[in-house]
């Protein structure tokens, strides 16, 4: 007696695509489809581990054949999780990892499937950088792609300003190279917007020459000197030296930190950091506008390489938290916001959960603030937020470890993003919690949004991509918006 398999399509996708094919049921599908956000649990129908750009076309190809939702992962670190959906094909490409470094060119070669750490160490010794984000583990893609801010945002701009080219998989499976002059349209959209247009399988971008060493001065301050500490960060935050960047945190002290006096542990503290980039020796002069006057309850200065500065809150933003956040620009840091962010920072209902990096001892924090990320690229076109960087990058966050804690914290995030809506002036969208909403797309895009809405219409009709960041689909279109 003989049994007749009935084969699903889903298996046969492993005969139609030359690279491993994982699905439910082994250990190394679990321990693929694992996201850097926690609080995202999902269990897609298969995960195609792709080596270059053909496997990713043939796995289009027979996925969008076969009526399957596609998702698109790299690092894994986007907070709304879209690189995972539950019943979909995840285009997996950490296997592209290849880096090549042109020196005769200068240009840098990066596999889509690359984390920031990755890159850096490559760089390591070259004298060269690209600006990048502020985790080493973060995927190269999908920080390019949304537009990238780090700690050399203020001297070179975003990540986008340094991006020659793009190989990227389209929806009908073709394989380009977009750049200013092939594929324009797409390339601009891509710079800011790229999550919904296509798979990235390789970068070139232009470097960089790494001004030196990073001293970073980090100094915490107590609750009765926050709001003086906040007025001289608006006064003076903005108008610092290009290779400083000035970096502003609120929180509540754990009982533990025996660092700073038994009569500030528990309390609402805020922490006040600077980052400077070139000759140590000239440090304390550059970053004395920002400090002068103030007396710390705690002080800390470390120079260090910018491959181990890259690495210093790995742990900070490690894997296996749960994280909602809201994010905002701001134009003007007045006295009425500064009380609002204070009120609300001291309304936060989660707990500290501690951190080994002495940039930061607690992981995250209520409240966040950064003065002139993007001052380098002011004036430049391009698909980046409204074309624009305000003065100032806000972010609320809530994060947890179990998820009796959610609730209130996303709460309080939403309450708190709610009572600064006056001052918002849009929003970054690699900080959205939040996937396929409107609302953020036109926050993040402003007048940009209807040509991203074309070129998104020329090169993927049938809205394959639906779940990137935003979906710049036509109004009416299935968003897929998480909760």
């Amino acid at each position: 007696m003989s049994t007749t398999l009935t084969v699903t399509p889903i298996e046969q996708l492993a005969d139609a695509v030359e690279c491993d094919v994982l699905y439910p049921g082994t250990a190394a599908y679990d321990l693929a489809r694992r996201l850097w956000n926690a609080d995202i649990d999902r269990r897609p129908a298969a995960i195609v581990r792709v080596r270059n750009a053909e496997d990713v076309s043939a796995a289009l190809r027979w996925t969008t054949a076969h009526g399957y939702p596609i998702t698109v992962r790299s690092g894994g670190h986007n907070l709304a999780g879209t690189a995972a959906m539950d019943g979909a094909v995840q285009i997996d490409t950490r296997l592209i990892d290849g880096i090549e470094i042109d020196a005769e060119a200068g240009l840098i070669r990066v596999g889509g499937g690359c984390n920031w750490g990755q890159v850096d160490r490559a760089c390591e010794g070259t004298g060269l950088v690209v600006p990048a984000g502020v985790v080493s583990h973060t995927g190269v893609a999908g920080l390019t792609l949304g537009g990238g801010f780090g700690y050399l945002a203020r001297q070179h701009g975003a990540t986008v300003d340094h991006l020659e080219s793009i190989e990227v998989v389209v929806a009908d499976g073709s394989i380009l190279e977009v750049s200013a002059t092939s594929h324009p349209d797409l390339f601009r959209a891509m710079k800011g917007a790229g999550h919904n247009y296509g798979v990235a399988t390789r970068f070139t971008f232009r470097p960089q020459r790494l001004a030196g060493l990073a001293t970073v001065r980090l100094a915490l301050f107590a609750a009765d000197d926050r709001r003086a500490i906040m007025q001289r960060f608006a006064a003076r935050g903005i108008g610092m030296p290009s290779e400083v960047g000035t970096y502003l945190r609120l929180y509540r002290a754990p009982e533990f930190w025996s660092q700073i006096p038994a009569e500030h542990r528990g309390q609402p503290i805020l922490s006040l950091a600077t980052i400077r980039y070139g000759d140590p020796a000239d440090e304390p002069e550059a970053t004395a506008p920002i400090f002068e006057g103030f007396t710390p309850i705690y002080l800390d200065v470390r120079t260090m390489p910018h491959v181990t500065l890259q690495h210093q809150t790995d742990d900070e933003f490690r894997y296996g938290l749960r994280h909602y956040w809201k994010h905002t620009f701001i134009e003007e840091l007045t006295d009425d916001v500064i009380d609002t962010i204070i009120e609300q920072s001291d309304l936060y209902p989660g707990r500290a959960l501690n951190s080994s990096a002495f940039i930061s001892h607690q992981v995250m924090c209520p409240f966040e603030i950064i003065a002139g990320p993007g001052t380098a690229r002011e004036g430049r076109d391009d698909a980046l937020p409204t074309g624009r960087v305000m003065n100032y990058s806000a972010n609320i966050g809530a994060d947890w470890e179990y998820p009796s804690e959610k609730a209130p914290l996303v709460e309080w995030a939403r309450g708190f993003s709610d009572a600064l809506a006056p001052s918002k002036r849009g929003t970054y969208i690699n900080f959205a919690s939040v996937q396929g909403d409107d609302e953020v797309a036109k926050a993040v895009y402003g007048a940009k949004y209807d040509d991203l809405a074309a070129t998104k219409r020329r090169y993927d009709p049938e809205n394959v991509f639906r779940r990137g960041l935003v979906d710049l689909s036509d109004p009416g279109d299935d968003k897929g918006a998480d909760a």
